[in-house]
């Protein structure tokens, strides 16, 4: 994860309201969650929750909760 909001992901400054997430499964995939959701800003081909496996992705900041020192992270849709 970044948080450094002059970083660039994909051409695109994060900024101040978006950090860089690294998106390495998907977990609760029941109740309607199957991993089309669309990200909140696409990079290039990634375009889904499900595309983004193995890539680091802009989220919204204020959709992210760190858990154990930044280590893990829970992203909210």
């Amino acid at each position: 994860m970044t948080t450094d909001s002059t970083r660039s992901i994909g051409g695109t400054v994060l900024g101040k309201e978006f950090v860089g997430v690294y998106v390495e499964t998907l977990e609760n995939n029941g109740n309607g969650n199957n991993g089309d959701e669309m990200l909140p800003r696409p990079l290039f081909s990634i375009k889904t929750m499900k595309d983004a496996i193995g890539f680091l992705v802009a989220w919204p900041r204020s959709h992210v909760s760190s858990l154990l020192y930044y280590r893990f992270f829970i992203l909210y849709f």
